[in-house]
């Protein structure tokens, strides 16, 4: 058995795609020769914590935490941003053009680079020196968001010579909350030339979409897309049948700004006036961190009386609102680049085999994905009477059945799963580490 370090900033009982990625693919790992040690922080902010996710760590991984140094954490409080939460993509900050909310954010934008978490390298570079030196350490793998980590494996590779994956989960100067930030000129050719030299340094660069694959193709020393995917252990096992009173259209994750996209609600609000018995049958369940405009939009649609808002519920809950709704939303940002946008709840939501209606790029590497396993195609942002037809198809199914009759099948899937993916990327560790 070979060691791994594995450097991450999300860690459980923080929650969220960043949490989920590493921490299902670190125990499959071990089916395929590589022991993962952790490093993460003590005293971290997150946008949102899953105390339920502690309990998947296995009992023999060895973990370890460090401080961290995050002077914006004083910038919220003064804000009035409590200190162990971060907001998710900017969410919020469209209602709020307050004059300290604007200035917290140049001085985020400006001062902290790569990003807010930046100063956790001064602590995370020390302890992943002295875990390699103890524990035979074969190879390191930073991931990001935040990308700053990817500073600590830029050091660990130059000082320690160790074999290192960079796993970037997300673009990183072309992050699309960048394009919000009021950011100089100077700061932006500065990220850029910390992202070229984590690219060209690293011994291979993993991507989770083959759009991220060419935006970093040019730099970058070797590439492999590994797609974030879906845990089987994670997903209902029985198909969910019983009938139930109301349509539901379920919108499952964090629902940020740039995905208010406001044909959805013209959409249903049409279809309220269209069909009878729609507005008393539908509903729209929204859960996790939702960003206000998207309320807002609901509210001008006359859509509120069709709304049922949750926060953010432990994973498996997740999974199981999944598989016992109607038809599942699934909404790209409208933002640049976003045709190499794949988020992991994506395959999660294909494997609980309920209907997906999704809007977004209609070439983009998520609707390739749908296309792949034999999903619904995916409407573009101004295609509402498209939109409107697969909605009243499934409320007429739902209809006439009183329940969530129809199922996708689950055939050919198997190559999504965290374990296929995990799979690759031992294959790449055992690479690197004998070249």
């Amino acid at each position: 058995m070979n060691n791994v370090l594995i450097i991450s900033y999300y860690w459980p009982p923080a929650s969220g795609p960043g949490v989920q990625r590493f921490l299902k693919m670190s125990r499959y790992l071990q089916e395929f020769g590589w022991q993962p040690y952790i490093l993460t922080v003590k005293n971290g902010t997150y946008p949102s914590y899953d105390e339920s996710l502690l309990d998947e760590i296995p009992e023999d991984f060895k973990i370890f935490k460090t401080k961290t140094f995050e002077p914006y954490q004083l910038l919220n409080y003064i804000v009035g941003t409590p200190k162990k939460n971060y907001a998710v993509g900017l969410m919020g900050f469209e209602a709020d053009k307050s004059l300290i909310k604007r200035l917290s954010l140049y001085i985020r934008a400006n001062f902290f680079i790569p990003d807010a978490r930046v100063g956790w390298k001064y602590f995370a570079y020390p302890a992943a020196k002295k875990i390699i030196a103890d524990h035979n350490i074969k190879a390191v793998i930073t991931t990001g968001p935040p990308h700053s980590t990817h500073l600590t494996g830029l050091k660990l590779k130059k000082k320690v010579n160790i074999p290192w994956i960079a796993d970037m989960r997300d673009p990183w100067v072309n992050i699309y909350y960048n394009r919000i930030f009021p950011r100089s000129k100077r700061t932006i050719n500065k990220d850029r030339r910390l992202e070229t030299k984590v690219l060209k340094n690293a011994d291979l660069l993993t991507v989770v979409s083959e759009g991220l694959q060419k935006e970093f193709s040019d730099r970058a020393n070797r590439i492999s897309t590994i797609l974030n995917g879906f845990d089987a252990i994670d997903m209902p096992q029985d198909i969910f049948t019983e009938a139930v009173d109301r349509f539901s259209i379920s919108y499952i994750g964090n629902f940020k700004p740039n995905q208010n996209i406001k044909m959805i609600w013209r959409a249903l609000a049409e279809l309220k006036e269209e069909i009878p018995g729609f507005a008393k049958d539908m509903i729209i369940r929204l859960t996790g961190n939702i960003d206000p405009t998207i309320l807002q939009s609901i509210k001008q649609h006359n859509l509120y009386d069709n709304l049922e808002q949750k926060q953010y519920v432990p994973h498996k809950e997740a999974t199981q609102l999944m598989s016992q709704s109607s038809v599942l939303l699934f909404v790209v940002p409208k933002t640049t680049n976003n045709s190499l946008i794949i988020t992991g709840k994506l395959f999660e939501y294909i494997a609980t085999s309920t209907p997906v209606v999704s809007v977004g790029p209609t070439e983009g590497d998520a609707a390739k994905i749908l296309s792949d396993a034999q999903r619904d195609s995916m409407c573009d942002y101004d295609e509402k009477e498209r939109f409107k037809d697969k909605i009243k198809g499934y409320y007429e199914n739902w209809k006439m059945n009183g329940q969530v009759a129809y199922r996708h099948s689950k055939s050919s899937l198997e190559k999504y799963s965290r374990k296929s993916q995990t799979k690759r990327l031992s294959l790449e560790l055992n690479r690197i580490t004998n070249e």
